[in-house]
C-alpha cells in the first residue's frame, strides 16, 4: 500500500553512548496537519471498554436513560423490540426495550436522531429493521395510537386478544394461537406498529433516515484496490454485491454531545449491532435464555443447530466489543461524521459529499467548550478514522497497514479478532514488512554481535470464526495461506489439490474425424491459491521472524445427558498490538469494510487501555491461563506456547469419544480453526 500518512523525522545519534531515541508513529499524523486536520488525533478522552453486548448495551440503556438534550444513533440495522438489559426470564420482554427507551427519551423532550442503512435488496435479506425489513404480518393492528405504543401494552393486546378469541388481520383466530407463542407475536406486533409510528412522525421527538449505498463512489473506491473483486465470469458474484449492495454499516452512539457545552457528553464506537442477536455475557453459555428466542434469524440458528446437534433453544453465543469515550475531543469527529450522514440521508437520496462543518445546529469552527479541555494524566490519546467511499476516505484501511508497518518493528506481539478475516493484502502487507526487518537484522547483526537467534520473532495471535458461508471460504483461505496458516481449511484444501491432479488438458472433438488437445482451464478460485506463496512454520520464522496461531472459539457444557460443543461467533473487530496501540469498531479485516461499506474505528495509543484489554480477553479465552502478564517479550514468548497448547488439549477434549467432565470439558474457549468446506466461488 502507498504510505500517504508517514511521518518523517530528523533523528540525534549519541555518538559516545551510539544509541538514538525516537516514537513509533502508531497514528495517522498527516491526518492531522495544522489548518487541515482531516482525523485529528486528540488528547482529552477518557476511554472505558466494553467486552460483549451484556456490558456494553447496560451501559448504553444507562445514559440514554439519562439523556437530557439529544441522542444520536447511526444503525446498520435497528430492533425496537430488542430488550439491552435483561432479566433471567424466557420469555420477551424481559426488561425495557431500544423502542421504549427512545419514546421515554423523546417525551422528556430529548431530540432522537435514527440513522439506518436500508436498500431494498439486502435488508430484507439480513433482517436488519424488525417490524419494517421483515415480520410485517400477521399481526397487524394498524390505526392504534402512538401513545398506545410499548412493549408491555403490545403483550397485554396479544394476552387479551387470546383469551378473547379475536380475530386479526390475516385471517388468524385467538384459538389458533399456543400461550407460548404469544410474547413473540406481540414482539413482532410491537416493532411493525413502532416503525409505522416513527415513519409518520407520531412518535414526537423521534426521527429516523434510512441511507443506502453509493455505487458509484464505491467503484471509484474498489478501483484503487490491489486485489480487485471478482466480476461474474465463472460464476464469480463478488464484484456486483459489493458494488450494488454496498451497506452502511456503522454503529456510534452520541449523547448529549453540545447539552451544557459538552460537561455530560458521552459516545460510543462499537462493532455492536443494535439488533436482539448481537446480545451475550463474556460467560458465553452454551444455551442462555437471555438471548432471544423465536425470532426469524433465531428460529433459522436453531434449526441449524437441530440437524447437526439435536437443538438449541437460543441464538448462538456472539462476542464482540465496544468503546465509550467521555468528554473528549474525539466526539467532535463523531458529531461531524453523524451530521455528515445525516445530510446526505435526506429524503433517502445520496447527495455529494458535505463541507466540513454541515450540521444547522452548531456554528462552524464552535465546538461545545467543555469538550476542549486540557488533557490530564489519566486521558488517552484518540483517533476516529473511517471507511466512507462518498468521501473516498480509506483511513481506517491506512492504520491497519501503519499499525502493521508499526508492530514489525516492535516485535512483540500482535493481536487479531474479526469476523471477517478475508484481506489477502494486509497479511501480504505483514510478510513484506517483517521481510525488511529481517533484512536489516542480518545485515546488522554480525558488526552488534548478533546472530538470527537473538532476533526477536514477532508472535501472531489470530482468533475468528468459521466463515459464516461457504462462499466466504476462498477469501478466509487465501489470507491464511499467505501467512502458511490454511492448513485448518481442510475442506478447500482438498478441493484444491483434487483440480490440481486432473490432467491439464484433454481431448476435443474439431470436426472432420479429427481431434485435439486443449488446455483444461482451472477455476479462478484454484488458480489464484496456486500462486500464493504459502509459507511453512520454519519459513515463516527463519524468512519473517513471525510466529502464527489461528483459532477459533467454543463453549463446552454437559447438557442433555451428553457433552456439547457450540460455535461462539466472533463478531468482533479488534487489533491491539504490543500494550501500546489499539482499535476497534465496526471495520471487518476485509476488502469491504476497507473499501465499500461506511465503518468507523476508534484508534488509541493509550497503553493501559490496550495492556488491560488483552490481559482481560486473554484470560476469557483461556479460561485463566493465559493473559500475558506484563506484556514483556518473555511473557508473550510463553503466552503463545500455551495458548497453542490449550487449543491442542481442548480439540482432543472435543473429539474424544467418551469421559467424564475432566476429559471432555474444554478450558476456556480456544480451539484451532478448522473447516470442512470449500467453494469455487467467491463473496467477499
Amino acid at each position: 500500500m502507498q504510505e500517504s500518512s508517514g511521518r518523517i523525522e530528523t533523528t540525534h545519534i549519541d555518538e559516545v553512548g551510539r544509541t538514538a531515541t525516537s516514537s513509533l508513529q502508531w497514528l495517522l499524523e498527516n491526518r492531522n496537519l495544522k489548518g487541515k486536520a482531516s482525523h485529528p488525533i486528540t488528547h482529552n478522552n477518557k476511554l472505558t471498554l466494553f467486552i460483549c453486548g451484556q456490558e456494553a448495551f447496560a451501559d448504553i440503556a444507562a445514559e440514554i436513560a439519562k439523556a437530557k438534550h439529544s441522542v444520536d444513533l447511526c444503525c446498520w440495522g435497528f430492533d425496537p423490540g430488542m430488550e439491552l438489559v435483561r432479566g433471567n426470564g424466557a420469555t420477551w420482554p424481559r426488561g425495557d426495550t431500544f423502542g421504549d427507551l427512545l419514546i421515554a427519551a423523546a417525551r422528556r423532550h430529548v431530540r432522537v436522531r435514527l440513522l439506518i442503512w436500508h436498500d431494498r435488496i439486502g435488508s430484507p435479506m439480513v433482517h436488519n429493521m424488525p417490524g419494517h425489513s421483515h415480520g410485517t404480518s400477521p399481526w397487524k393492528t394498524d390505526g392504534r395510537r402512538a401513545d398506545d405504543i410499548s412493549a408491555k401494552a403490545s403483550l397485554a393486546m396479544l394476552q387479551d386478544a387470546v383469551a378473547r378469541k379475536a380475530m386479526f388481520s390475516g385471517g388468524f383466530r385467538g384459538d389458533r394461537v399456543r400461550l407460548e407463542d404469544i410474547p413473540m407475536l406481540a414482539r413482532e406486533e410491537y416493532c411493525y406498529n413502532w416503525y409505522v409510528a416513527a415513519f409518520k412522525g407520531m412518535l414526537s421527538g423521534i426521527t429516523i433516515r434510512l441511507r443506502h449505498g453509493d455505487s458509484g463512489a464505491i467503484s471509484k473506491s474498489i478501483s484503487t484496490e490491489i486485489n480487485q473483486p471478482r466480476g461474474l465470469t465463472m460464476g464469480e458474484i463478488e464484484k456486483p454485491g459489493m458494488q450494488y449492495l454496498g451497506t452502511h454499516h456503522q454503529k456510534p452512539v452520541l449523547i448529549d454531545f453540545d447539552h451544557e457545552e459538552g460537561a455530560k457528553a458521552v459516545g460510543y464506537v462499537m462493532g455492536l449491532n443494535s439488533v436482539t442477536d448481537y446480545w451475550d455475557t463474556t460467560a458465553h453459555l452454551l444455551d442462555d435464555t437471555r438471548r432471544e428466542q423465536g425470532g426469524v434469524n433465531e428460529r433459522r440458528e436453531c434449526l441449524q443447530g437441530m440437524a447437526a446437534d439435536g437443538g438449541f433453544a437460543t441464538l448462538k453465543p456472539y462476542q464482540d466489543y465496544a468503546c465509550r469515550i467521555d468528554g473528549g475531543k474525539a466526539l467532535i469527529a463523531l458529531y461531524n461524521n453523524f451530521v455528515k450522514a445525516w445530510d446526505r440521508a435526506i429524503d433517502d437520496r445520496t447527495r455529494s459529499a458535505s463541507t466540513d462543518c454541515v450540521s444547522q445546529e452548531l456554528p462552524c469552527g464552535s465546538p461545545p467548550a467543555r469538550l476542549l479541555r486540557e488533557a490530564g494524566p489519566d486521558d488517552a490519546t484518540v483517533q476516529i478514522v473511517l471507511t466512507q467511499p462518498e468521501e473516498q476516505d480509506k483511513t481506517i484501511k491506512e492504520t491497519y497497514f501503519r499499525a502493521v508497518t508499526q508492530a514489525s518493528l516492535a516485535a512483540g506481539y500482535l493481536y487479531v479478532e474479526n469476523q471477517y478475516f478475508q484481506y489477502e493484502d494486509w497479511a501480504a502487507h505483514l510478510l513484506a514488512e517483517r521481510k525488511k526487518v529481517v533484512a536489516a537484522w542480518k545485515a546488522g547483526s554480525v558488526k552488534a554481535g548478533k546472530t538470527m537467534r537473538d532476533m526477536p520473532v514477532m508472535h501472531v495471535f489470530i482468533v475468528i470464526p468459521v466463515p459464516e458461508r461457504a462462499q466466504m471460504v476462498p477469501r478466509t483461505h487465501d489470507t491464511l495461506a499467505a501467512l502458511g496458516q490454511h492448513d485448518g481449511m481442510t475442506g478447500q484444501n482438498t478441493m484444491i489439490d483434487d483440480y490440481n491432479k486432473r490432467p491439464k488438458t484433454r481431448r476435443v472433438r474439431a470436426g472432420f474425424g479429427i481431434s485435439t488437445e486443449a488446455e483444461v482451464k482451472l477455476p479462478d478460485v484454484v488458480r489464484h491459491s496456486n500462486g500464493i506463496n504459502k509459507p511453512g512454520v520454519m519459513t515463516l520464522e527463519s524468512e519473517f521472524g513471525l510466529k502464527v496461531s489461528v483459532a477459533m472459539l467454543n463453549v463446552s457444557a454437559f447438557d442433555n445427558d451428553r457433552w456439547r460443543y457450540r460455535e461462539i461467533y466472533i463478531h468482533s473487530k479488534l487489533m491491539l498490538v504490543d500494550d501500546v496501540f489499539m482499535t476497534l469498531g465496526s471495520a471487518n479485516l476485509n476488502q469491504r469494510s476497507m473499501a465499500v461499506d461506511s465503518e468507523i474505528n476508534i484508534a488509541t495509543v493509550d497503553h493501559r487501555v490496550a495492556r488491560d484489554l488483552r490481559k482481560r480477553v486473554w484470560r476469557m479465552l483461556s479460561g485463566g491461563l493465559v493473559d500475558g502478564g506484563g506484556g514483556t517479550k518473555g511473557e508473550i514468548v510463553d503466552a503463545f506456547e500455551k495458548w497453542g497448547n490449550l487449543m491442542k488439549a481442548n480439540r482432543t477434549k472435543k473429539l474424544a469419544k467418551q469421559g467424564g467432565e475432566k476429559l471432555k470439558k474444554m478450558i476456556g474457549f480456544l480451539l484451532p480453526l478448522e473447516d470442512s468446506r470449500s467453494s469455487t466461488i467467491r463473496l467477499g
